[in-house]
């Protein structure tokens, strides 16, 4: 198969789809353009699942579904298709086998090389898609969140929670999200705590 590197061309979503099958690996996908997606770090992935857990915890009994870093997200306003590190798809929402549309709330863990793109340009992908209602962003160095939260068509609300008592508030369900929760089994650089 053809490195997505070495082409010239745009590849279709059919293209896409059938790559990552092919190579058994993750591409972000951005009008016709893909991006190998590289592993995350041990904390990526303990802060990634123990948010996973925690949001399933809390959905328990509400009409809406938890998907994890495993599953692939598509933006139709931007062409886009990603990877965030969980989603909760509520009844705005649509799901296949492939892949979900319309969440209601998108988590990234945030990290060095990411996180530029996070609350930049991923975020304005993110911002178009109508459902959403809130993306939260877990620091990877520290306990730290912040919610952002949508308060019209352009115009969203930050909130900040930190340390071990920081608690996240998503009024829409009546979910609190403990940090101490979160960030459960993290192990922190101790010259990079603040």
């Amino acid at each position: 198969m053809v490195d997505p590197a070495e082409r010239h061309d745009k590849l279709s979503h059919q293209e896409y789809l059938a790559l990552e099958e092919a190579e058994g690996l993750r591409y972000e996908y951005l009008a016709g353009e893909v991006f190998a997606m590289t592993g995350g770090a041990e904390n990526h992935a303990f802060i990634s699942l123990a948010t996973g857990a925690a949001l399933l915890d809390a959905f328990r009994g509400k009409p809406c579904r938890v998907f994890g870093l495993d599953r692939k997200l598509f933006i139709a306003a931007a062409d886009k298709f990603c990877y965030p590190d969980a989603m909760v798809l509520c009844e705005e929402g649509r799901h296949d086998k492939l892949h979900v549309e319309g969440p209601a709330l998108i988590v990234e863990v945030l990290s060095e090389s990411t996180e530029s793109y996070d609350r930049g340009l991923k975020f304005e992908h993110y911002r178009a898609i109508e459902s959403l209602e809130y993306y939260l962003l877990l620091a990877q160095d520290r306990l730290h969140a912040e919610l952002f939260q949508r308060q019209g068509p352009d115009r969203w609300l930050l909130t900040e929670a930190s340390g071990e008592e920081g608690v996240i508030r998503l009024e829409r369900w009546g979910i609190d999200l403990q940090l101490s929760e979160l960030y459960r089994q993290v192990e922190f650089d101790k010259e990079h705590q603040s």
